[in-house]
């Protein structure tokens, strides 16, 4: 009785846990990025290149900061209470800065403001998710990448809308749109040096291909340098005397490898031979020529590739090809919201998992002991009846709502099946872990 008692205790315990672990899990915001702290995944510089522009997190709050050039003097310019501010730019004159507010549904709106963050102003309507901006060579105009919010994240086949290039004149706040190509994807948007054409990359025929964009006529080509690149190049910017480009790609090292690497590159426009500059395996992203020390900034991920992303402004010399990294001197946060990490830490698919299994062990256990031992497979049977259940429902879900959400409920039922062969395993071996007591259930069967 006393054993009977200690039994259902175990399981009524390791029930409200489960319950709990998957109400918490269901519940919870699940932002990688809600007590993060540290550099945002982009930057610029001052046209005299004397200050940075940077994103960064403290306790999951991004705000635009400037700092000088070696990391000192840091001051936060904009802030927000329900967005995430991100891609700040200066303005050719220095003057003015944008940046992208992030809101909860993971939309961005495009902001102008003074160059100290004063006077902030709202560009474009809710309608429309701004991916990337940047100043016009005068600073009269801003031009970016966009498309409707209620497109965005949609997969391909599901709309007909895509991304394109517009302006937005800052004096009128009159919206143009540049493009109509509806395009599934359009990165790495940046201007020449002269202002006369815009630099993007589209995923065309299985690679990321950069395109120039006469701001004069309209017309869309082929950019400098782009059928000298590799397949897997990323995040491509040129020099302001246009005779090279930065660019990251997959190190040659990692192409075998389970986890992809990210290096930089540096192509030579003239001879279109390609140039490895780093060796420092994880991700480089957001390369930037520095035009006064000949060298080239860019941030790493140290994180790769895990979330949240935890970059590292450095910059490499070109001459010598040392890198130093710039440190922010950042006021440390005071936060450590430790319960609720501690939660994260215990409330996740693996603790559901395990929970899973113990209870219905335990039950297999109960049966096993004041039932009969042929009844310990029950639980194990009814697990693998969920999960058979699950499987069939996985493409109800695929044909019915969405293939994305298919795939989820697929990949739960892998992992229910995975738990009922723990619990099967684990029914099959109670048997001949308790020898002694086999034959007094045995007998205590024949007498029922």
């Amino acid at each position: 009785m006393k054993n009977k008692k200690l039994l259902w205790g175990l399981m009524s315990v390791t029930f409200l846990l489960f319950v709990g672990s998957i109400v918490f899990s269901l519940l919870r915001d699940d932002d990688p990025y809600r007590y993060y702290t540290g550099i945002g995944s982009s930057f610029d510089l001052s046209p005299d290149e004397e200050q940075y522009l940077f994103p960064y997190y403290v306790d999951g709050n991004e705000s635009i900061y400037r700092s000088n050039a070696d990391g000192t003097n840091v001051t936060k310019l904009v802030e927000s209470e329900t967005a995430r501010l991100h891609s700040p730019r200066y303005s050719n004159d220095g003057a003015k800065i944008l940046y992208l507010a992030e809101n909860p549904e993971h939309l961005n709106t495009l902001f102008v403001a003074n160059e100290d963050g004063s006077e902030q102003k709202l560009l474009t309507p809710d309608k429309t998710h701004v991916s990337e901006a940047v100043f016009s060579k005068t600073g009269d105009k801003i031009f970016f990448v966009g498309t409707p919010a209620e497109d965005y994240k949609k997969v391909e086949g599901e709309t007909t809308e895509g991304f394109d290039l517009f302006s937005v004149d800052l004096d009128s706040g009159k919206i143009d749109q540049l493009t109509n190509r509806d395009y599934f994807t359009m990165n790495d948007l940046s201007i020449s040096h002269d202002g006369k054409e815009l630099y993007y990359s589209l995923f065309e025929v299985n690679r990321e291909n950069v395109t120039a964009y006469s701001i004069a006529d309209g017309i869309e080509q082929e950019a400098p340098g782009s059928n000298w690149l590799p397949e897997d190049s990323y995040a491509y910017r040129y020099s302001s005397d246009g005779s090279k480009m930065a660019y990251t790609s997959i190190s040659e090292e990692s192409l075998d490898s389970s986890l992809f690497k990210y290096e930089l590159f540096l192509l030579d426009l003239e001879n279109g031979e390609s140039k490895r500059l780093t060796n420092l395996g994880s991700s480089v992203v957001s390369p930037m020529f520095l035009r006064t020390q000949n060298s080239i900034a860019f941030l790493e991920n140290k994180n790769w590739p895990q979330v949240p992303e935890k970059h590292t402004l450095k910059v490499l010399d070109l001459g010598t090809e040392k890198i130093k990294s710039i440190e922010m001197e950042m006021t440390p946060s005071n936060s450590n919201h430790w319960v609720m990490k501690t939660l994260d830490l215990f409330a996740n698919g693996y603790t559901v998992a395990a929970l899973y299994v113990i209870l219905l062990g335990l039950l297999s256990t109960y049966l096993f002991f004041f039932h009969s031992t042929r009844k310990r497979f029950i639980p194990a049977i009814i697990s693998f009846t969920l999960a058979v259940l699950v499987f069939i429902s996985s493409f109800i879900v695929a044909m019915a709502v969405d293939p994305w959400y298919g795939i989820g409920v697929g990949i739960l039922a892998a992992a229910l099946l995975g738990c009922t062969l723990i619990i099967f395993a684990y029914a099959y071996a109670l048997k001949f872990f308790f020898k002694g007591n086999n034959t007094s259930i045995e007998m205590n069967e024949e007498a029922e």
